[in-house]
């Protein structure tokens, strides 16, 4: 029972009717508590409190018409009988005992009601007494308001738990647990959880909810709700909000993208991303692959193109460079490499890859030049379309020979060599002719043929010649020639005849014997060691047997055999032979091609 007092009500209350007022004769009651409040009060229970009313004058109150206020809840009732006049002696005090029934209806679960009594007194002469009880009732808390599912693990159910507390004086029935509609299949209450309990009074319990997923699949994050009733009238249903993250595989890419920064020229590099599945399930890569439209000169080594990451592993892709190109621009080379990579929210993976081919080398280091020793016409060859530019007549001053052979570096600077010795610089653009310091006949080396050579791992650029006093079947002399210099140094001797060389941009030396000057009479393609012109491959090939000038030089993974009017293309993978033109019209003597040229 709570006692609210508003305060003290005090009532002068008449003496005697009719017998006026006098200092000498006074009544003045007091009513304590302004407010009766019974508190909480179980159905069936009965609560009794009184109302004290005390006479605080010199004469005795009459107190009258005591009642319940009309439209006061019928619980509230008077305690004992009362009389139709209760007298309340001066300077005493009479209790006047009320009572509250608890009803078995509810709500409302506050009632209320009303006491009045009349005093008699001219100044005060009615009073009121404010009367409240209170229904026990469920009040129930339900934590958390919102329930995560963390640590889900495919194919194993995850329990999680809704805590339900009774914080009121009456038991709490819930009701009607279930996962509401709408919400992800995957969430679910067990068939040990039941759907209907009473909670006493001070009670907890638990509403177990389980959720479950047997595959990685979007969306990335599941929702559903909790619903049931709790039997508290203030929140009759409870809404607890359900999420839980699907497993899944997390996979990050590093380098991303992937520069192999400057390659040297007809280099090869390799490079490796790594993979890194930083989520809760393993990770599924497929379909490893460049992207149409990447250069040719990205591949992938041999590697499986599918294969999986555990979760906290890491997985190498290696990527390669290779340039196959030569100095063709652009020689800032791009690609794509693409894979699938399991992770559904980032299922496709796409890798840009970047080389530089680092060259000294010009776009007119791209084709094969000619000269002829009819008219000294020095040509371009295209080997794709298989047809021929005249750029102009040779005319190098102070020699009235013609020219022998040639060969042209990466600035596309063309280096002929003719029959008495000499060796002229010739400008590939304009056959403009320049004379040059190199001395003829050094080493007993009148003629010879000639060809470029360039070391990938070094990016050095060699000259190589071979030849004699005079062009013959009989060993030759491979040697070099230094540039600015052009000294002649000798390397070995070759014992299978007269050769016209031709270097490649991947470090192989090759040259090419027609029977007429081949130690074996027949006609041969050979592979030199530049270091000591040791034969290291031999390609026959016997049905090349037309005598007259020749030359050769390796363009795009062939070898470009210039003899009679005949050009063959000689592949140098297999040495298989193709008649590429049958009659040119030409008589090539000597050709030239850069190292920048195209490997493949």
């Amino acid at each position: 029972m709570r006692w609210a007092v508003k305060g003290g009500l005090g009532i002068a209350v008449a003496c005697l009717a009719g017998c006026g007022r006098s200092i000498a004769f006074d009544c003045h009651l007091q009513v304590a508590p302004g407010t009766l409040d019974f508190g909480t009060v179980a159905p069936g229970a009965i609560a009794r409190w009184p109302v004290t009313l005390t006479d605080e004058g010199n004469d005795a109150c009459l107190v009258s018409d005591l009642a319940l206020v009309p439209g006061s809840d019928p619980g509230f009732s008077f305690g004992v009988a009362v009389p139709a006049v209760l007298e309340i002696p001066a300077g005493g005090s009479v209790p006047l005992w009320l009572a509250f029934t608890g009803p078995a209806d509810r709500p409302p679960y506050v009632r209320t009601g009303a006491l009045s009594l009349q005093t008699g007194d001219p100044e005060s002469p009615s009073a009121e007494v404010a009367l409240t009880a209170e229904l026990p009732k469920c009040t129930l808390e339900v934590t958390p308001a919102s329930l995560d599912f963390p640590g889900v693990v495919l194919g194993t159910p995850k329990l999680a738990q809704v805590t339900v507390a009774n914080r009121g004086a009456a038991a709490c029935d819930v009701a009607g647990v279930a996962i509401a509609s709408g919400s992800d299949p995957g969430f679910a209450v067990p068939a040990s959880q039941p759907a209907a309990f009473s909670l006493a009074p001070g009670a907890t319990s638990g509403i177990a909810v389980t959720f479950s997923i047997a595959a990685s699949s979007p969306p990335e994050t599941r929702n559903g709700r909790l619903e049931f009733a709790t039997g508290d009238p203030d929140r009759p249903n409870a809404s607890v909000p359900l999420s839980a993250a699907v497993p899944k595989c997390t996979l990050s890419v590093s380098p991303n993208p992937l520069d192999f920064g400057d390659v040297l020229l007809n280099a090869s590099a390799s490079r490796q991303i790594t993979l890194v599945n930083g989520g809760d399930v393993a990770c599924a890569v497929s379909g490893l692959a460049l992207a149409a439209g990447s250069d040719p000169d990205f591949s992938l080594p041999p590697q499986p193109t599918a294969f999986t990451v555990a979760p906290g592993a890491q997985a190498g892709v290696t990527v390669a460079f290779d340039d196959a190109s030569g100095a063709a621009p652009p020689l800032r080379r791009t690609g794509t490499l693409e894979f699938q990579t399991g992770d559904f929210a980032a299922p496709r993976a796409s890798v840009p890859l970047a080389a530089t081919v680092d060259t000294p080398c010009t776009a007119a280091g791209q084709w094969i030049y000619t000269v002829s020793n009819v008219d000294d016409m020095f040509s371009r060859f295209d080997p794709k379309t298989l047809t021929f530019t005249d750029i102009g007549p040779l005319n190098c001053p102070g020699t009235a020979s013609t020219p022998f052979s040639m060969a042209v570096d990466q600035d596309a600077v063309a280096w002929v060599g003719f029959s008495d010795g000499q060796l002229f610089r010739v400008d590939t653009t304009t056959a403009a002719c320049t004379a040059t310091s190199f001395q003829p006949d050094q080493d007993g080396m009148l003629e010879f043929g000639m060809g470029f050579v360039f070391d990938p791992s070094t990016g050095i650029d060699t000259l190589f010649v071979a030849g004699g006093s005079a062009e013959s079947a009989g060993p030759s002399t491979l040697a070099t020639i230094a540039f600015p210099s052009l000294v002649l140094s000798p390397v070995g001797q070759l014992d299978v005849g007269w050769p016209e060389l031709t270097g490649t941009g991947d470090g192989q030396l090759w040259g090419f014997v027609p029977s007429f000057v081949s130690a074996t009479g027949i006609s041969e393609m050979y592979r030199f060691d530049p270091a000591s012109g040791a034969v290291l491959t031999t390609y026959p090939l016997p049905s090349l047997t037309t005598v007259g000038d020749f030359a050769t030089k390796f363009w795009g993974g062939s070898f470009w055999i210039f003899l009679g009017p005949s050009i063959f293309e000689v592949d140098r993978a297999t040495g298989a032979v193709t008649t590429a033109v049958q009659d040119s019209g030409r008589d090539i003597v000597g050709a030239g091609v850069s190292t920048c040229a195209p490997l493949n």
